[in-house]
């Protein structure tokens, strides 16, 4: 009686330690199971198998095994308790797995201080551009190792674009997603990177996974400098420079203003781009751009008809804005209204007529040319 007792003792217990046979393979999409007893049954095989491999250390096989769970679950009508406590298990396991997974940006997107970086929209396209990539490492006991053959999905969450949705970690635990373009690279753009398993047409996320990447539009920091002349003199403060002002904040600049008196003569070099005259402003670290606003009342003259003169003046006044990119000196966007024609009762009025309606002119002319400004802006530094 004892050793029959002992036979049956040792049976259980080398049943109970052995390694579960071979997984089905997991139900493809649209294929049905034959039954609930049968589904049950695959269930249970997909969720032994599963946690074996991923004490095992094989975590995506184990992983996959046991999404496999949630999808057959989800294949049924009407799940049995037997087959929702299962699927509840299966989902506890891989919340067990995510909180033992790290999902880490490349170290091309880490600072000295190990901080992520943003990327630039403007270097897309570019061999400047820096791509999304990860890491997927798992801790196993006191150490880390990195995970080969995990599924990588790289989705926008916020813009849009063309890039690889789908890649899957190398030897090296390493998934790069490739950014052909960006739907606007005026925009902040966002890519999520996170593990995804999908088997039978069942797709499952493994919560707290996954890594954003932040692309954002060149800097919009700019420097309005404004200078108003009259023929012998100049006017201050210059009239147009709150029109242009509140014109250019349709192409969100962050403006800060600059007394263009103050600069004398080099104002005239900086306006026409001298690469020198804009370094020696000594902004290169503070802004990104300098918009340059002349308004130049160049004539004011007495009405003279058939001889006789009359009490009226007439002035002609021309204004100009332009768009100058401090890291070349390029002028990215020129625009002038000319031959403006002003009057009043004596030289004064006249001159100061014509400023003011120059302005209004000017205003308008950046109101309808926005989006050329806005896709000058856009220009990729050569």
């Amino acid at each position: 009686m004892k050793r029959e007792c002992a036979a049956v003792f040792l049976a259980a217990f080398l049943a109970s330690c052995a390694t579960p046979g071979p997984a089905p393979e997991p139900r493809q999409a649209g294929q049905e199971t034959k039954g609930p007893a049968e589904a049950l049954s695959r269930m249970q095989q997909f969720f032994d198998s599963g946690a074996a491999k991923i004490g095992e250390g094989s975590v995506m096989e184990g992983a996959r095994l046991l999404v496999a769970v949630l999808s057959e679950r989800q294949a049924l009508a009407n799940p049995s308790r037997e087959a929702q406590d299962l699927a509840g298990r299966a989902e506890a396991e891989l919340t067990g797995l995510a909180s033992a997974l790290a999902l880490d940006s490349g170290v091309e997107w880490l600072d000295v201080n190990k901080n992520q970086l943003s990327g630039s929209a403007l270097d897309i396209g570019s061999p400047k551009s820096i791509q999304p990539s990860v890491i997927l490492s798992y801790t196993m006991g006191r150490g880390r190792t990195l995970v080969a053959g995990a599924p990588i999905v790289f989705e926008f969450v916020k813009g849009g674009g063309v890039a690889t949705a789908f890649v899957t970690t190398n030897e090296y635990g390493q998934a790069t997603c490739s950014i052909a373009r960006l739907d606007s690279q005026t925009a902040e753009s966002v890519i999520r990177a996170g593990v995804v398993f999908t088997v039978g047409g069942f797709s499952y996320r493994l919560q707290g996974v996954e890594r954003d990447f932040v692309f954002v539009p060149p800097s919009r920091r700019a420097t309005i400098l404004a200078l108003e002349r009259l023929p012998k003199s100049l006017n201050q403060p210059p009239i147009i420079l709150d029109p242009v002002y509140n014109t250019l904040k349709g192409v969100a600049f962050d403006f800060s203003n600059y007394d263009g008196t103050l600069m004398g003569d080099a104002f005239m070099r900086v306006f026409s781009g001298d690469p020198k005259a804009i370094q020696s402003l000594g902004m290169q670290k503070e802004v990104s751009y300098l918009v340059m606003v002349l308004n130049d009342c160049t004539v004011v003259n007495q009405v003279v008809i058939d001889g006789k003169t009359y009490n009226i003046f007439k002035s002609q006044t021309t204004a100009t804005t332009r768009i100058i990119r401090v890291a070349d000196g390029k002028i990215l966007y020129s625009g002038a209204v000319q031959a403006v024609i002003g009057q009043g009762g004596d030289a004064s009025k006249a001159g100061m007529d014509g400023l003011r309606k120059a302005a209004v002119e000017m205003s308008e002319k950046l109101s309808r040319e926005l989006g050329a400004i806005t896709a000058a802006l856009a220009e990729k530094p050569r």
